[in-house]
């Protein structure tokens, strides 16, 4: 957007309106309905049990690990519901234990991949608990795109045992929600 465009907004209000925009759109709203109708499937699929609590997020770690090799094989498969639903789950542990918010791009642009894709943050009325130490950002609630979550994962080396060496886990994002101001 160019600053002809927000006329006479302040921060505050450009923030909101496209933190709006983001959270009630048609996009978000059908892509929300596709993962959520797959979930029975999905869940089947990979063993059951999956209850969105911290501990599971070991194990969607383990599934992403065990169907995706490097990033590239993930961003291959990226529109599988393997992928997809496997997004929307993280998400919604997200949500439901951090109380986060979806949020997606009702007009991506072209020229930027990742705004096709859904990601959580925390709700607006949050905003003033989180202070860009920079003072770059007006908004900066933590957020989290869950395939950049996996993709983070796929770098990370793994160790003869199978343990993280010093890599970031799923688990770890939820402590990124604690408020700074």
């Amino acid at each position: 957007m160019s600053d002809e465009t927000w006329g006479e907004e302040d921060e505050h209000a450009i923030a909101e309106r496209i933190d709006k925009a983001h959270a009630d759109n048609p996009r978000l709203t059908a892509w929300l309905a596709e993962q959520q109708g797959r979930f029975e499937e999905w869940e089947r699929r990979h063993g059951g049990g999956w209850d969105f609590s911290e501990r599971s997020l070991d194990r969607l770690e383990a599934r992403i690990r065990e169907h995706f090799t490097s990033v590239d094989d993930l961003l291959a498969g990226e529109h599988t519901p393997l992928a997809q639903v496997a997004c929307w789950y993280l998400g919604e542990v997200h949500n439901r234990l951090r109380g986060t918010q979806w949020r997606m791009d009702p007009d991506p642009a072209d020229t930027h991949p990742w705004s096709e894709r859904p990601y959580v943050i925390v709700p607006f009325d949050r905003i003033n608990n989180y202070r860009d130490e920079e003072g770059i950002d007006y908004d900066a609630r933590p957020q989290h795109a869950p395939l950049s979550s996996f993709m983070n994962l796929l770098r990370s080396p793994v160790d003869r045992a199978g343990m993280l060496a010093g890599a970031p886990s799923l688990r770890a994002e939820l402590d990124d929600y604690e408020p700074n101001a």
